[in-house]
């Protein structure tokens, strides 16, 4: 078995770049691969003697970047990279977009808007949270939630859930609440494009967490028309075994590479485990082979 979703807390995971190679040890994968959002730091940290007293498997370099397309931000994996050329282009494109920049200019646009609902909120300098590490709208929604008298300041769909938080108001362009990152994230198509000069293969990642997303395949079909994307993220924590083989099966008729992966946290996502995602998923190995022509090309640390 294989994960190739995994993050550390170099982006917003809870564990070392070793935690996370022992862990796959213990688990007995045969390959991994780290994506930390628009960070390779993790390979850096393992820049050791010898990797493999930690893990006895393959290592796959990878990353996982966020794009703006439609108003919207999706992410987008990048495997078998090379490090070198990757953080040329991190440097000339994230140097003042920071995580932790981004999300504090997105929590004070949150509270800034936020007076048109004359929420209860405390003050934003008293919030105990980690910009580097947690993200703002998250953030925002669970102080509104704090306060119980704002439940009749709000809608009631947005009382609900996050999710519904995150799907009809951040994502919404006619709401005050609207987040406009066209700015702050690059397109698909430029992606894809620096991921192929590092030599790396570009995979759609999760697109069934995209709710608002109608047909996933016409919106496949579409991002690799227009980004030339090599292929999609079939196997994921949240997918359904059926919608695992639709996948599956759309990717093998259309010569696209297939990866799969646990998208594991730490203890920031509860129940989701390296390589087992929240206790059912199982990616196959044989899914590399569908990366025809390209070898593999193993991180050896030092």
């Amino acid at each position: 078995m294989i994960d190739l979703h995994i993050h550390t807390n170099e982006s917003d995971g809870t564990f070392t770049a070793e935690e996370v190679l022992k862990r796959a040890e213990e688990l007995k994968l045969s390959h991994i691969a780290i994506t930390d959002h628009e960070s390779c730091k993790a390979y850096d940290n393992l820049k050791i003697d010898d990797i493999k007293k930690y893990y006895s498997g393959k290592i796959i370099t990878g990353i996982e970047l966020k794009n703006y397309y439609n108003d919207r931000v999706i992410d987008i994996l990048g495997y078998n990279i090379d490090l070198e050329k990757m953080n040329k282009y991190l440097e000339e494109n994230y140097k003042d977009k920071t995580h932790g920049k981004l999300e504090t200019k997105n929590l004070k646009h949150f509270y800034k808007q936020s007076k048109g609902y004359n929420l209860k909120l405390d003050p934003i300098e008293s919030i105990n949270w980690n910009p580097d590490k947690d993200w703002a709208s998250l953030v925002f929604y669970n102080e509104i939630k704090k306060h119980k008298e704002n439940e009749s300041k709000v809608p009631a769909d947005l009382w609900e859930s996050f999710s519904n938080f995150k799907k009809d108001y951040i994502y919404n362009r006619k709401n005050m609440f609207f987040l406009d990152k066209k700015d702050d994230y690059p397109s698909p198509k430029k992606t894809v494009e620096a991921i192929h000069n590092a030599g790396g293969i570009a995979i759609l990642a999760h697109v069934y967490e995209y709710k608002w997303v109608e047909d996933k395949i016409d919106y496949i079909q579409e991002l690799i028309k227009t980004s030339n994307l090599d292929g999609i993220e079939c196997y994921y924590s949240n997918f359904t075994d059926m919608q695992i083989k639709l996948l599956t099966e759309y990717a093998k008729e259309n010569n696209l590479c297939i990866s799969g992966g646990s998208d594991f946290h730490g203890s920031r996502r509860k129940g989701v485990d390296i390589g087992k995602g929240r206790g059912s998923l199982l990616i196959p190995e044989e899914i590399l082979k569908t990366w025809k022509g390209r070898k593999i090309n193993e991180f050896r640390g030092k």
